[in-house]
């Protein structure tokens, strides 16, 4: 009998992913009710769509609803020959019946693709192209005062260059991950508030002394692996800020998105809009903020890298090579999100005991992930933990209620 302690990932034959065949999953419920919600939210803020995007959203709707086969995309775009390779597999598969990676990122560009982002030679199409289907959900969750007021909590901690502000910008990055627009339950469960006192219990894996061993004031390079717009990037930046403003970092590179995807997904123009809100705000100390931030992007400092790869559905051990070259040069990858972490994990459903270092073990630097959990892969924990866990809230994998800042560092 193999101990998960002993379990040691092998990219060259990785275990299966996580399935929307399961009966009663996550994996399955996500794409047959709260995909075709997503669908229903985008249509409703988009009115003026012209009839051949509302017919072709409400097919898309149906081919969840209803289970029907996955169809493929129908585009000139520079990514469909990759597209068409990945799905090629799912030929004739239902949409409840393929790994339920896959299923996510297919689903949002095929999305795209139908309401217009990538052109169209139907004009009243083409007129949509580069718009963001989920660009009003994003400007509606900045215009309300809770996330602006977490980002304020953030920079008290933030004045002075010490190892507990250091400390507790890290929580704060972790606990802006539960806003994900793609989940409102986790999104209106959270309340939007975080008191990083409080939710100390909630956090499975806290790896925060041996990341501060790691970084301590060294000047080097940081990378991070963005998710979230909002909430979230706001408390990103905050950190990123931190980290360039007393040199524990001389550049900190943000990979973000190459286009929108998983509703609230960071792209560049989601960043530099971002940091322009933070400037125009009222509150001195945020718009100092948002001065330094605009300082640090024009320096070059704070560089923004897109890629296709970061919307694909390739996990991170197929990082292709200028990714891995990058990433390479990094003191530490800040892997940020949910997603995120089912792609370090080949969305798997680990033995919850095994090994961070055993199982991500390919990674071209030292990371450290910081998730709030809201799918059901996870490892690292300790023997029993996750059973306990499974006695006093069966859905704490799912809920976003638990977190988790796990490392994976040289030496460890």
């Amino acid at each position: 009998m193999t101990h998960a302690a002993d379990i040691v990932f092998n990219p060259a034959s990785p275990p299966p992913p996580l399935h929307t065949s399961e009966p009663g999953s996550f994996a399955r419920n996500t794409i047959a009710v709260r995909k075709p919600a997503i669908v229903e939210q985008v249509l409703a803020d988009f009115p003026d769509f012209p009839p051949a995007i509302v017919a072709g959203l409400e097919q898309l709707r149906s081919e969840l609803a209803d289970d029907q086969p996955v169809q493929p995309l129908r585009t000139r775009a520079g990514d469909g020959p990759a597209w068409a390779e990945a799905w090629e597999p799912h030929r004739g598969q239902s949409w409840l019946n393929i790994p339920w990676f896959f299923a996510e990122v297919f689903f949002y560009r095929r999305l795209l693709e139908t309401t217009g982002y990538f052109g169209s030679d139907d004009p009243a199409v083409a007129r949509w192209q580069g718009i963001d289907p989920f660009l009003p959900r994003k400007q509606a969750e900045l215009a309300e005062p809770a996330p602006w007021q977490v980002l304020r909590l953030a920079l008290a901690h933030s004045a002075d260059n010490t190892a507990d502000s250091f400390r507790a910008l890290l929580h704060h990055a972790v606990w802006g991950n539960r806003v994900d627009l793609s989940y409102n339950q986790v999104a209106q469960d959270a309340g939007r508030q975080i008191a990083i006192e409080r939710e100390q219990a909630n956090l499975l894996v806290d790896d925060t002394e041996a990341v501060l061993a790691h970084l301590a004031p060294t000047g080097g390079r940081v990378d991070f692996i963005a998710d979230n717009s909002g909430t979230e990037l706001l408390l990103d930046l905050a950190l990123a800020d931190f980290l360039l403003r007393f040199g524990w970092s001389s550049q900190i590179t943000l990979h973000v998105k190459f286009h929108p995807t998983y509703v609230s997904d960071a792209t560049p123009t989601d960043v530099d809009w971002t940091i322009g809100l933070i400037q125009q705000r009222a509150e001195a100390d945020l718009a100092a903020l948002g001065q330094r931030l605009a300082s640090y992007r024009q320096s070059g400092r704070l560089p923004l890298h897109d890629d296709i790869f970061w919307n694909g559905p390739q996990f991170f051990w197929e990082l292709p090579p200028n990714l891995r070259r990058q990433l390479a040069q990094a003191r530490l990858v800040v892997v940020k999100g949910d997603a995120n972490y089912r792609r370090l994990l080949g969305d798997h459903r680990w033995p919850a005991a095994a090994l961070a270092q055993n199982v991500i073990n390919y990674f071209p630097a030292p990371l450290v992930s910081l998730r709030t959990m809201k799918s059901d892969p996870v490892i690292g924990l300790q023997p029993g933990q996750a059973e306990a866990l499974d006695g006093v809230d069966p859905a704490w994998r799912v809920n976003g209620k638990r977190g988790l800042i796990q490392a994976v560092l040289a030496g460890q």
